[in-house]
């Protein structure tokens, strides 16, 4: 908390079940319904539990007009999230139904999402080597089969993540293909003792959600008129679950003392 709140991140909480319109007009219900639990149904009305915390935070944010003197707006939310994995591919605290994302979402100017992507790469890196961790495997993760938007924003998305990935010096590689289908993330995988790789911190650029199709996410520019933000989707340990396993793996069992 300390950490986020001497970055400017405001903590917020989200309901665990929504309207399920709101995944519809996002196109979380289309793209991930097979990973979603079942809707349930009141008086009349559609709900789901979450899967997500991303439409929530931007109900956040809709509930008044917003200013460029406003942005970045920075939420944070320790969001439990729930989806029915397949018995099979459980696995102890790695993979679960219900989990817990360190998430955040980020409401930038367009000319400021790069530099926001880079202090959010530091941020999340000081955050891993404070546990210990000091071997990583960083990937651009470019768009996928199945995506929404214009490949023009793609591009730009894809051109303003590999440029803040150069500036912080650090080596990288593609991931084609790997990107979520609203936009293209970094994805940092950590090596345990063992030197085996686990996923953990992403970060994602999202210029679907703010659309006026989707969720109509707007602010009011220097030019007193509207435009759309993007939003930098971000998890620095990934799920507190599977951070735990993957600690828990690292030392083997044996914490340090200071852990």
């Amino acid at each position: 908390k300390e950490m986020h709140l001497d970055r400017d991140y405001e903590l917020v909480m989200t309901p665990h079940v929504v309207s399920e319109e709101i995944y519809r007009r996002t196109g979380h219900l289309q793209a991930y319904q097979d990973v979603m639990f079942p809707g349930m149904e009141e008086d009349g009305q559609a709900f789901r539990v979450r899967p997500m915390n991303c439409p929530g935070h931007a109900m956040i944010y809709k509930t008044r007009t917003r200013s460029y003197r406003d942005l970045p707006l920075r939420y944070a939310e320790l969001g439990t999230v729930y989806r029915y994995e397949k018995s099979g591919v459980l696995h102890g605290l790695m993979r679960v139904r219900g989990f817990t994302i360190d998430d955040s979402h980020i409401f930038v100017e367009p000319d400021d999402a790069e530099r926001e992507i880079v202090e959010v790469f530091h941020f999340g890196m000081e955050w891993l080597r404070s546990f210990g961790f000091d071997d990583f495997d960083i990937y651009l993760s470019t768009r996928p089969d199945k995506y929404v938007g214009e490949i023009s924003d793609w591009d730009k998305a894809t051109s303003a993540l590999r440029t803040a990935l150069e500036k912080t010096g650090v080596e990288f590689g593609l991931d084609e293909g790997g990107g979520a289908f609203y936009g293209p993330k970094i994805d940092v995988k950590v090596k345990d003792s063992l030197g085996r790789l686990w996923q953990c911190m992403t970060i994602q650029f999202d210029f679907n959600l703010p659309r006026e199709e989707r969720l109509d996410i707007e602010y009011t520019g220097r030019d007193n008129s509207p435009h759309r933000p993007y939003v930098v989707h971000r998890a620095l340990m990934g799920s507190v679950e599977r951070f735990l396993g993957v600690l828990i793996e690292h030392y083997g069992g044996d914490f340090p003392l200071w852990l």
